[in-house]
């Protein structure tokens, strides 16, 4: 996302045969450094599972701009074999 705004839910499926980690940064991606830039919240989601959640007042990202990778560690920068399937719902 290119400016501020809220995160209401996200959905996220981890294909993988390793736990996958996905960051959100309250940064925008051309800002962001994965395995440096600490992100605002971190998820993890074991292998082969999914995870969601919903926020009934949403997270705020106040900054201009924000965004989400994912990593084979909680703090690394490698990414996944295979991609993390990510819906996010926000305004």
């Amino acid at each position: 996302k290119a400016s501020a705004g809220q995160l209401y839910a996200y959905f996220a499926f981890n294909p993988e045969a390793a736990t996958t980690f996905v960051h959100f940064y309250n940064t925008a991606a051309a800002s962001v450094t994965v395995g440096t830039t600490n992100p605002l919240f971190t998820i993890q989601i074991p292998a082969g599972s999914a995870a969601n959640l919903a926020f009934p007042y949403g997270v705020l990202f106040s900054n201009a701009g924000w965004s989400v990778a994912a990593t084979t560690t909680a703090g690394g920068n490698t990414a996944p074999s295979t991609g993390v399937s990510l819906e996010v719902w926000y305004a």
